[in-house]
């Protein structure tokens, strides 16, 4: 067998695949010597069958056979020999017909992941940790507090201050809808400020069943910058008012004998303050690994196969699209949608390598353990990990196991980073003061 490789980009490869004539013709003399020994043809013995008649008889077959084998024994010993790790399956665009006394032809692209020259290393980035504070207790304590508020619906009392409300609404700038406007049965309490203030003020002295308008301005600094200081109409459809009847005290003495609670105040501050620094170190420990493995898409030129990028994009259009009910998707967020794509395929490309480089592997044992956690975040006991195992089959397995191996080596790239803490707080106050 020779070949011919044209190198059409880093990521793409074409290849001319050729088996001479005495290769062609030992393989269906190999096919016919087989086939008279063993063919069972009516009027001959077997073993005792002429090899013109095997070729009459199953000549077509016999070069279909031929053709599978050239054609798949050249594309895996040309991707062994020339290091290409495919990332799209072999396009076949050219091919002679298999003759005995001629040589078979066969021409192939395909698209490959690129070979990157890629290593653990101790690369510098700066980091923001959320620090705990106690606030972040009180906080939580008031959610817990606003469980236990007993409200009452109401028909005939306009909407006021610490009432619970169901409403439905929808934006528009002139007659055209606006992306992230669209709320259907979307409970509000007034007076929490969960909402930009326009709008939660135009929600006051309302009734149960009320329809009506609202114009409302979104702040400059609206994390939506397409909405930023923008004035959006709101339809809106008041679903349900709630009176705010019972607002009770956390105290020693009602929290005795709540099911699910400490029994003081101070138990459930401590139990309160445990969560969050769990929360905060599993956040921060998160925050470093995204920064870790963003530092290695920055710091590596990687050409992204074609075929991956388009696919991975169009699956993001589709999701938005449904998500947000639209035909088109504007420019501006097409193009983040494209840079997000490229920026998934590096990071997929950087972990597979150093996955490889690093002899990265995973065991029964990191299934099981990740299946039990799993369970666990379910509520449900780590004997149903084997349940899971079963649920998911061949496939979504194999996704875990790519999900484990991946965590490893983010694990490895985070341990190596040299993270440089800046204190936003301490910034401020330099701000402030000059």
């Amino acid at each position: 067998m020779d070949y011919k490789l044209n190198h059409l980009s880093n990521v793409e490869k074409e290849l001319e695949i050729t088996f001479s004539a005495q290769e062609v013709k030992e393989n269906i003399q190999g096919t016919l010597s087989h086939l008279s020994r063993t063919a069972s043809i009516k009027g001959f013995r077997k073993g005792k069958v002429p090899l013109n008649v095997v070729k009459q008889m199953y000549g077509k077959g016999i070069k279909d056979e031929a053709e599978n084998h050239f054609v798949s024994t050249g594309i895996q010993e040309t991707a062994v020999k020339e290091n290409l790790k495919f990332a799209t399956a072999p396009d076949i665009f050219e091919k002679s017909a298999v003759a005995e006394g001629e040589p078979f032809i066969f021409k192939y692209r395909v698209e490959v992941f690129p070979s990157v020259n890629v290593e653990v290393k101790p690369f510098e980035a700066e980091y923001t940790p959320l620090k705990f504070k106690d606030e972040m207790v009180d906080q939580e304590i008031e959610e817990i507090r606003k469980r236990f508020v007993e409200f009452k619906e109401s028909e005939d009392v306009p909407s006021a201050e610490k009432d619970r409300m169901t409403i439905t609404f929808s934006g528009k700038i002139g007659e055209e809808e606006i992306e992230g406007t669209k709320g259907n049965n979307v409970t509000v309490v007034l007076g929490e400020k969960r909402f930009i203030p326009d709008f939660e003020k135009a929600l006051y002295g309302h009734k149960t069943g009320d329809s009506f308008s609202a114009d409302v301005t979104f702040p400059q600094d609206y994390q939506q910058k397409e909405l930023a200081g923008k004035t959006v109409t709101f339809s809106i459809a008041i679903d349900k008012v709630e009176k705010c009847e019972n607002e009770p005290e956390l105290t020693d003495e009602f929290l005795a004998g709540k099911e699910g609670y400490p029994d003081t105040v101070e138990a459930l501050r401590e139990e309160m303050k445990k969560h969050i620094l769990e929360y905060i170190e599993n956040l921060n420990l998160d925050n470093k690994k995204y920064i870790a493995i963003d530092t290695y898409v920055k710091n590596h030129d990687i050409d992204v196969p074609p075929s991956i990028l388009k696919s991975e994009v169009e699956a993001r259009v589709d999701e938005q699209k449904k998500r947000n009910k639209v035909e088109e998707i504007a420019e501006d967020a097409l193009k983040k949608i494209e840079e997000d794509a490229k920026w998934v395929a590096k990071r997929y490309i950087i972990l597979h390598e150093l996955s490889e480089k690093l002899g990265i592997t995973v065991t029964e044992r990191d299934i099981n353990d990740a299946l039990s956690k799993e369970a666990a975040n379910y509520g449900l006991p780590a004997e149903y990990a084997e349940q899971l195992r079963k649920y998911y089959g061949e496939e979504r397995l194999n996704a875990k196991k790519m999900e484990i191996r991946e965590g490893k080596v983010l694990e490895k790239i985070t341990e190596a980073m040299i993270f440089i803490e800046k204190n936003t707080e301490e910034k401020k106050d330099e701000g402030q003061n000059s």
